[in-house]
């Protein structure tokens, strides 16, 4: 939580990159500052899905093979699909810049934290995500 250019982000990444050994299936870095104002948690769980299905968002972990079966399945919620691939994994997804986005943000970590009890979400904002 803080002002534009406070280091957030930076912050953030250190921090993940410091507890990747305890994430054995990966250190995710989301990316929602491309999501269009108005996003709703559907975006925010494909730009969560596309992040995990690509290698340069990608800190240590993963099974590819699964994720892009997942990623490709057509009809399935984009949350749906998420929450199944995490939900017998143990990994960190670090959310960064929700504040544009901060409902649906925060609607997509409560759901993956009820439904996935080995992942932990670690999110950047200028405003608190309320989780």
């Amino acid at each position: 939580l803080g002002p534009g250019g406070a280091g957030k982000t930076r912050l953030s990444l250190e921090a993940a990159e410091h507890a990747a050994d305890a994430w054995p299936d990966g250190v995710w870095l989301v990316e929602l500052a491309s999501i269009d104002g108005h996003g709703d948690p559907e975006d925010v769980a494909e730009a969560a899905l596309a992040a995990l299905g690509a290698r340069e968002t990608k800190l240590r972990g993963g099974a590819a093979e699964e994720l892009r079966a997942l990623t490709d399945r057509a009809g399935d919620q984009p949350l749906d699909r998420l929450a199944e691939y995490c939900a017998r994994r143990r990994l960190l997804l670090v959310l960064d810049n929700c504040e544009h986005v901060i409902g649906a943000a925060a609607e997509i970590a409560e759901e993956l934290l009820a439904r996935c009890p080995g992942i932990r979400i670690l999110a950047t904002s200028r405003e608190p995500l309320g989780v």
